[in-house]
C-alpha cells in the first residue's frame, strides 16, 4: 500500500536567492552540504581582477533521503541544456519546472 503525499505548504517569506556558483559540496553519507556564491566586482574599477569578490550567498543542507530526487532533476536539467544535433537550444521560458511528486515526476 502506497503511503498517502504529504500536503504542500508554500512558504511566502522565503527568500529567492541569486547565486553564481556552487563553491564547495559534500556528502557524508547522510547529508548532502552545499554552499553557493555570489561573485561580485567594484564598481570603480570592473577590469580590475584584484577587485573581485566572492560572498556565500547560500548554504543549503539535505537529508540523504532528497539526494537522488535532486540528481534525477540535474540529469533531466543536464538533457535539456544539451544541443542536439549541434544546435544551441533557445532559452526562452525556464529549461525544467519541477515542484516534485504532484507533477508527476519520480512516481
Amino acid at each position: 500500500m502506497k503511503s498517502p503525499q504529504p500536503r504542500r505548504v508554500d512558504v511566502p517569506e522565503i527568500a529567492e536567492v541569486f547565486v553564481d556558483e556552487l563553491r564547495f559540496m559534500t556528502f557524508d553519507g547522510h547529508q548532502l552540504r552545499m554552499e553557493f556564491d555570489v561573485v561580485r566586482k567594484d564598481g570603480a574599477a570592473p577590469d580590475d581582477d584584484s577587485r573581485r569578490w566572492v560572498y556565500t550567498a547560500s548554504r543549503i543542507v539535505m537529508s540523504a533521503h532528497g539526494v537522488p530526487a535532486l540528481l534525477d532533476q540535474m540529469t533531466r536539467l543536464q538533457a535539456a541544456l544539451t544541443p542536439r544535433g549541434g544546435a544551441e537550444p533557445e532559452v526562452a521560458e525556464p529549461v525544467l519546472q519541477w515542484k516534485g511528486r504532484e507533477a508527476g515526476v519520480g512516481s
